[in-house]
This record gives C-alpha cells, structure tokens and sequence, in this order.
C-alpha cells in the first residue's frame, strides 16, 4: 500500500510500523502516554484508582487499563476486540492518535475523504464486496445483525443502518438487494468527522472490522 500521507493527523514514525509490528508499536506508544491526557483528549471517564480508562466500541463498555492495555468488557455481550488484533490496534491508534471534531450528522464516502481514490480498490475489495457476498441475498440476516449491535436505522434503500464505531463516529452501511434484474450492491459512508479522527486508509481497515464482527455477532446468536 502506499504509504503517501494524506491528512496530515498522524506522525511518520507512526505510519511506518502499520506494516511492521503494529500491536507492540502502539502498545508501547500506549504504556508511554499519559492516561489523564489521552482521557481529557477523547472525553472519556478515567478512574486513577484503577488506573481504567472507560471507552464505548460498536455499542458496547469496555474498562482498558493503564499501561499494560489490558481490555475487559463491562457488560454481556458479543466481544469484538477480545478476538481481533486488527480491532485491538484500531483502539491503540484511537487512544494514542485521534482528535476526533463534533459529528455534524454529515456522512461521506470513502472516495470523498482525503486522498480516497488512492485506496478505493483496496477499499472496495475489502469492504463493498465483502459485505455484498455476505449479505446481498441474506438482507434479513444483515438487519437482524444491526440490530443486534443497536445500530439506529435509517429510512433509505432496502436496508440501512449507522453504527457507532466510537462515541460521535458513526459508520453507515447501506445494502440494495439483489434480483433477477440487477445484482445486490452496497455503499458505506463515514460521518465526516473521521477524517479529524483517524487517515483515510485506517477507514478500510474500519470497514473490514466491523464486518468481520458482524459474522462474530451472526455466530454469537446462532
């Protein structure tokens, strides 16, 4: 992937270990910051006592201790993080990285973020058609999936939901389903204050997550 920077939010030394060890790079960013700060940046609760910074991620409250990044989910449920390395890394670049601006209620796609059309295939690839294959002509399965997770649902195409990745980040997924005419497509927007929060081709990565927690959630409930 093309490692150009593209809207200017993190440092070099940071993009440079995406492809490297991310995990331990950000753990260690993460051991080194200072938890009242990374608490005051993203409003978040913060307990000195226990040293637990307390975070929500797709619907759900998780206490995440300082410094040694250990993540306990507050309440019953599906875990998206306890299984996904690529979800564990998301919330160290969130905690360590992100000043994410107020949601305006404006949604953008992929292509309309900084820099998007450099990575819309791998976007496409990884995203649109994943969730096509899994839920073009299963639409029923993919509400009862969002509701699950409490996405609110929006009145547009066959089925749409906007799901709260981090508190005021919004991801909305949106499905046409197929028939005998035309084939099942999708679309998914980022309300516009991501590209405040994280670079744009974090956002496939986004992408990938959540619909790889959607399938968590589908045999969670099986």
């Amino acid at each position: 992937m093309d490692k150009e920077k593209v809207t200017g939010s993190a440092p070099a030394e940071y993009k440079d270990n995406l492809h490297g060890q991310p995990l331990e790079f950000y753990g260690e960013k993460f051991r080194e910051a200072d938890p009242q700060e990374i608490a005051d940046r993203l409003h978040l609760p913060f307990n000195r006592e226990t040293g637990e910074l307390c975070i929500r991620f797709l619907g759900k409250k998780y206490h995440i201790s300082h410094p040694d990044f250990h993540i306990t989910m507050a309440e019953p449920g599906m875990d998206a993080l306890s299984g996904s390395d690529s979800a564990r890394i998301l919330m160290l670049r969130y905690l360590c990285l992100s000043s994410p601006a107020p949601a305006t209620g404006e949604f953008l796609s992929f292509r309309d973020m900084p820099g998007g059309d450099l990575y819309f295939k791998q976007f496409q690839g990884r995203c649109i058609f994943r969730l096509i294959g899994k839920y073009g002509k299963r639409i029923n399965v993919f509400r009862e999936i969002c509701e699950k997770f409490g996405a609110k649902k929006v009145d547009y195409a066959d089925a749409c939901y906007d799901f709260e990745l981090f508190e005021g980040l919004f991801v909305r997924l949106i499905l046409w389903e197929g028939d005998e005419e035309f084939p099942a497509s999708a679309q998914i927007l980022f309300s516009s204050n991501f590209s405040t929060a994280f670079e744009t081709y974090d956002l496939a990565e986004i992408g990938g997550i959540l619909i790889g927690a959607m399938g968590g959630m589908e045999k969670f409930h099986e």
